[in-house]
């Protein structure tokens, strides 16, 4: 399934680092975080599940998802610059 994304920004990288790190977080925001965290180190599927205790469709879910957010992101800055 490698779906392949970068968190491209340090301030965006420290926000889910400290949700992940946070004792009084949401249990599915720290699970959510720290899949989004090992995806970027370059964590395959499986280390991911073993890592946050969750299955393959949520692993893929939120890789589809955060990678789908990354590519309109840069979709929609193309369209501003060319203007």
């Amino acid at each position: 399934m490698g779906v392949e994304f970068e968190v491209s920004d340090d301030e965006q990288r420290a926000r889910l680092e400290v949700i992940a790190n946070d004792g009084n977080s949401k249990l599915k925001h720290v699970k959510r975080a720290r899949i989004i965290l090992l995806a970027d180190q370059g964590q395959g599927t499986m280390a991911i599940m073993a890592g946050t205790g969750t299955s393959k469709p949520m692993v893929w879910h939120w890789q589809r998802r955060t990678a789908g957010r990354r590519r309109s992101k840069r979709r929609r800055e193309r369209r501003r610059a060319r203007r």
